[in-house]
């Protein structure tokens, strides 16, 4: 986590653990996903864990109270990247749809689809003042956007 006192690992059976970074103490196991874990992401106040899944599906856990705070759909295949804007308002998405999109994390709501690849979506970064990202793709392209405001 950005404040340095937990890591987060998801696995193949869809279960999150939480570990204390310090202690290495395993502190909670976060369920709601019924496939593989592909990518997860602290926001930056360290107060959300966002998810990514075979099953096409996004969670959103509230870390403090380690529940699960949203789940939201609109990927129509595997979700296999994640990464949250500097701004702590967004994250981002790739996936094998051939899609990247951009989502709101307080309506939990997709607010851009970009659809410029051509073959499924590995990976997404956003740069530290989040008016770029990138994303890398099977079609052999790195594809670099402004962000969408």
């Amino acid at each position: 986590s950005p404040d340095g006192k937990l890591i987060a690992s998801g696995a193949i059976d869809g279960i999150i653990n939480l570990f204390d970074l310090e202690t290495g103490k395993l502190l909670h196991t976060l369920e709601g996903h019924a496939m593989p874990i592909r990518s997860l992401t602290f926001s930056p106040d360290s107060m959300l864990l966002v998810t990514a899944s075979d099953d096409k599906h996004l969670k959103i856990y509230d870390v403090q109270h380690a529940n699960l705070a949203g789940s939201l759909a609109g990927h129509s295949s595997w979700v296999l990247g994640v990464k949250f804007f500097s701004d702590n308002q967004r994250f981002v998405t790739s996936s094998s749809d051939k899609t990247v999109r951009v989502w709101d994390t307080s309506t939990r709501q997709c607010v851009h689809t970009f659809k410029d690849h051509s073959d499924q979506v590995w990976g997404v970064a956003v740069n530290m003042d989040s008016s770029k990202m990138a994303s890398v793709s099977d079609d052999n392209s790195l594809i670099i956007y402004n962000c969408p405001t």
